[in-house]
């Protein structure tokens, strides 16, 4: 089964209100696919997460809060407006930082690239389901400069910059080599830019009852 990232939206909105699966439980789950997927690499000891403010955000920093406690010290680089941010995000970042983690805050494209030229593994956590409008400013050029790390890259739920409902490409995005998907695989994942981005796609399940998906 395949659904758009509008759909998933839904069905994440569902499982949260009627169903009344805590957020931070879906999301602990989606983070431990991607802490493990980490682990499992020969390049994690210079893992670098990349976060934006919203939920897909804080599924990085909690990832990161994970390999903390795994023993790692991974690098969490946040770009975006804290007084935007989800509350979960701020959850997540006040864990990350009861575990000893020291975020890294971006103010411009030019401090992302001098932090990450030598990363050997980025966890894209920038924009996840809910990307919509092109990307402009200093989002634009990180995504544009990411792409060009010579690093592996790992994507949670979908790569940054890519429309989970088309594929399209919203101005700049990041290619993966895996892509770490929630629930259902995405269509964005599958057509245009999306289908060349995503890597190797794992369709990860959080937890969300297949009934769920069927009234969609």
């Amino acid at each position: 089964m395949i659904i758009t990232g509008t759909q998933a939206k839904a069905a994440d909105r569902y499982a949260i209100d009627v169903l009344k699966i805590p957020s931070l439980t879906l999301m602990e789950r989606a983070s431990r696919f991607v802490a493990d997927a980490v682990l499992s690499s020969d390049r994690a000891a210079g893992t670098v997460i990349l976060c934006g403010v919203g939920n897909n955000g804080a599924d990085g920093v909690c990832a990161g809060k994970m390999l903390r406690e795994a023993g790692l010290e991974p690098r969490v680089l946040i770009c975006g407006n804290l007084e935007r941010a989800s509350w979960e995000f701020l959850r997540q970042l006040s864990e990350f930082k009861a575990a000893g983690g020291v975020p890294e805050y971006l103010h411009e494209a030019e401090a992302f690239r001098n932090t990450v030229r030598k990363a050997e593994l980025l966890v894209d956590a920038a924009f996840g389901i809910g990307l919509k409008r092109p990307l402009e400013g200093i989002w634009k050029q990180v995504l544009s400069d990411a792409d060009c790390l010579d690093a592996y890259r790992i994507a949670v739920d979908v790569p940054s910059g890519i429309n989970a409902d088309t594929g399209e490409e919203m101005g700049a995005h990041i290619r993966a080599d895996e892509t770490f998907t929630f629930g259902k695989n995405k269509t964005g994942l599958t057509a245009g830019a999306g289908a060349a981005a995503a890597g190797k796609i794992h369709v990860c399940d959080i937890g969300i009852p297949e009934e769920v998906y069927r009234m969609l």
